[in-house]
């Protein structure tokens, strides 16, 4: 009886979903690891971004607060040195102005002040006296002004005051011709009077003092 050779059997073919699946994972696979790889290099891209954002932001922050301080102190230092020249120079105008015994009508519209200021006085004393349409008074040194207002109070009142002293000046300049003119006719009439005066007075004195003389000598002379 013959043999007969049993036919292989036949590997099963895999369906061709299950394939399309195994390589759908295997891309799957490789996507993800890309992304991933992706992502931390951003990570760390991001992160020496922000570290060099924040250093260079610190930097311009310290740079700025640098110089606001420097700023600060010299803006102090010109506070306090307007203040006492402001001081110096008011007190300085209040002698002018009393020596001239002379105040100023301020033209209103060319002072910093708030509506409602009708007129403006700086009298002898150096005080500034503002008139309000409401007829109220207000009254204070002038230094105890805002520079601004102190500044605007000078434009104004300079011109004025170079005209006062200039006619202050020939006032006196008049005067003073006046008494060295009178000072030296009256010099002279005592010359004349006193002169005379003196020359009588002289003769007779001048026996008075011959006999003194001879008296001395008489008693300095041995016996």
């Amino acid at each position: 009886m013959a043999e007969t050779n049993p036919k292989p059997t036949p590997t099963p073919k895999l369906p061709a979903q299950e394939e399309d699946q195994k390589k759908n994972a295997a891309e799957d696979t490789h996507f993800f690891h890309s992304v991933k790889l992706s992502n931390e290099n951003s990570e760390t891209r991001d992160d020496e971004e922000i570290e060099a954002s924040k250093a260079d932001m610190d930097q311009k922050l310290g740079e700025l607060l640098t110089n606001i301080n420097e700023e600060t102190l010299q803006l102090s230092e010109f506070m306090m040195e307007e203040n006492k020249l402001v001081n110096e120079l008011c007190l300085s105008l209040k002698q002018i102005l009393k020596q001239l015994n002379i105040s100023f009508n301020l033209k209103v519209q060319e002072i910093p002040f708030r509506r409602g200021v009708k007129k403006v006085i700086l009298n002898e004393e150096g005080h500034l006296i503002v008139i309000h349409e409401k007829d109220e008074v207000a009254s204070a040194f002038l230094a105890g002004y805002s520079p601004e207002i102190v500044m605007a109070v000078l434009w104004n009142v300079l011109p004025e005051l170079a005209k006062a002293i200039t006619l202050y000046r020939k006032k006196i300049s008049m005067r003073v011709n006046f008494f060295g003119k009178v000072k030296k006719e009256l010099k002279g009439i005592v010359k004349a009077m006193v002169g005379s005066t003196d020359e009588c007075v002289e003769a007779q004195t001048e026996p008075v003092l011959d006999a003194a003389k001879e008296a001395l000598q008489s008693q300095t002379q041995p016996a």
